[in-house]
């Protein structure tokens, strides 16, 4: 697969390690490194680092560039909108005001793409728990409980950012309620090796 053959990028959240492969420096400028696809990220998200001195060279390096190829559309992460007829964008605000996970759909199937939900899969097991860089921990952790709650509850397979290990995986709710996370290779060699 090439560049070119990208034909969407969603972006969970408009931090420097999220956006920050949105471009590549060619021809001394920076320009869309997927000069195909369509980029699509929360309008709040975005006004709030346009106006921002913070993130000032994020916007000049990473966003502002998508926007003057055309490429960048935003969404309304509050209504939940669905991209590509599988795609949603989930608010799960905390770790950035207007974060979102994304959620595939495949029939019975889906896939949770947590952004910066969580930074540790010790998180799951205690949820209350943030990293650093969170600007609203306690909004984090509200967030954290429901996407834990639906992917439970859904058996989702998820797809994190941040986990120094293995990033894929599943998370299972035991008879106590307590929330574990099973690796993805790890849960099928145990399947593998059941007695059942």
């Amino acid at each position: 697969m090439n560049p070119e053959d990208v034909t969407l990028v969603l972006l969970t959240h408009l931090h420097t390690d999220h956006v920050g492969w949105n471009t590549v420096w060619q021809d001394d400028r920076w320009v869309p490194l997927f000069p195909n696809a369509r980029y699509l990220c929360s309008a709040k998200e975005l006004s709030r680092v346009k106006n921002s001195e913070r993130y000032r060279a994020l916007w000049l390096d990473s966003l502002l560039p998508v926007i003057e190829a055309g490429q960048l559309e935003t969404v309304d992460v509050a209504t939940r909108p669905r991209v590509g007829g599988r795609i949603d964008f989930i608010p799960t605000p905390g770790h950035s005001p207007d974060h979102a996970a994304l959620v595939l759909a495949a029939g019975d199937d889906y896939a949770c793409f947590s952004g910066d939900l969580l930074h540790s899969p010790l998180q799951f097991a205690h949820p209350q728990w943030n990293s650093a860089f969170c600007g609203d921990p306690r909004q984090a952790e509200v967030s954290r409980r429901e996407m834990m709650a639906w992917g439970a509850s859904h058996h989702a397979q998820w797809f994190t950012g941040h986990f120094a290990g293995p990033s894929c995986g599943w998370l299972e709710k035991d008879k106590q309620g307590d929330y574990r996370w099973r690796e993805a290779g790890k849960q099928a060699a145990d399947k593998g090796n059941s007695d059942e």
